[in-house]
């Protein structure tokens, strides 16, 4: 196989040129480039992924932390990252933390061991904070989604949860919803938090009563939310509304409707968040209204600034924040 060394003695220059011609750099005569270009033709020669590093300094390699890689809510946001990569040039490892810290915390460790040129980490968990700060003191080329470090001036994707809840339940109240009632997802998680927020502030600003059940938490689990709903009918609470945290949870609920002979949206109407519904959802339940995240333009995004990041050290920090999208489907009048 064909080294530098080889290709410098066969042009009779420095192994230090062949260097400045293989990354492109300047301080090469216009006829000693050609002479090592042409050699590198006529062998087929292709650098060392290593050696290329070594150079550079660089491996031209994205981490990415993330709690379950094999989650179908994901794969938005990871198509958006891969398609990133690959278009500016940068190769992508994913790894799959299972939702704890110490695995978590062992590919942070692993990437930052000159593996990678930055990481990208999802998760609003609020008890990802030790996670996070490890990341900062090992690197600045970092970005975070949906993650917040308030300390911090970082690289960040955010999605507006609490305007995309707001709205939500304002398009409840306008549709004449009087019994409105919020399934919350997982409160050790900022975003069901600032949904939460969202829902109780529009209630707030339409005048409309928050009473003891108006608020339920369902942990983001449709086994939860079913259970729920079937006590709250069970027991003669029925609302004319739901607005859900998540759409998993959503589906829970409406299967505990269907249950009780009730109709969606003639009984009860359902508003999901997320846009996380599979086509096979559609043949057994009717197709839900909800706020989608961009999820693959948060993945992409994410990218793009961490790659800014990396090639221009002196960057400030950015945060982007992105809206979700109102999809109105059949679980509303």
């Amino acid at each position: 196989m064909l080294t530098i060394s080889d290709i410098a003695q066969k042009a009779q220059v420095s192994r230090t040129l062949v260097s400045r011609v293989l990354n492109n750099k300047s301080g090469v005569s216009p006829e000693n480039r050609a002479k090592i270009l042409a050699i590198i033709e006529e062998n087929h020669y292709v650098p060392s992924g290593l050696a290329r590093s070594l150079v550079m300094q660089k491996t031209q390699t994205i981490g990415v932390v993330m709690d379950d890689l094999c989650n179908s809510y994901f794969f938005d946001l990871i198509s958006g990252i891969q398609d990133a990569g690959e278009k500016l040039g940068y190769n992508i490892l994913f790894c799959n933390g299972h939702s704890t810290m110490e695995t978590k915390m062992k590919y942070v460790d692993y990437f930052s061991q000159g593996r990678t040129d930055g990481m990208i980490a999802y998760g609003s968990d609020l008890e990802n904070e030790p996670l996070f700060l490890n990341m900062a003191s090992k690197t600045s080329c970092f970005v975070l989604i949906e993650g917040q470090l308030s300390s911090k001036n970082i690289n960040n994707i955010q999605l507006d949860n609490y305007t995309g809840a707001y709205k939500a339940t304002t398009h409840l109240i306008k549709l004449g919803y009087h019994n409105i009632l919020h399934f919350t997802g997982d409160m050790n998680y900022n975003v069901s938090l600032e949904r939460l927020n969202g829902f109780v502030q529009a209630m707030h600003d339409n005048n409309m009563p928050i009473q003891a059940n108006t608020i339920v938490y369902a942990d983001y689990f449709e086994k939860i939310a079913y259970q729920q709903m079937n006590q709250l009918l069970n027991d003669g609470h029925r609302p004319d509304a739901c607005f859900f945290g998540a759409d998993k949870a959503a589906f829970g609920a409406i299967r505990a409707i269907y249950e009780h002979h009730l109709r969606i949206p003639e009984d009860i109407a359902i508003i999901g968040f997320d846009d996380d519904v599979p086509d096979s959802r559609d043949m057994i339940f009717p197709n839900l209204t909800t706020m989608q995240q961009p999820l693959y333009d948060m993945g992409k995004t994410s990218v793009e600034l961490l790659v800014n990041s990396i090639e221009n050290p002196n960057a400030e920090p950015q945060t982007k924040i992105f809206e979700p999208k109102f999809i109105i489907r059949d679980t509303c009048r």
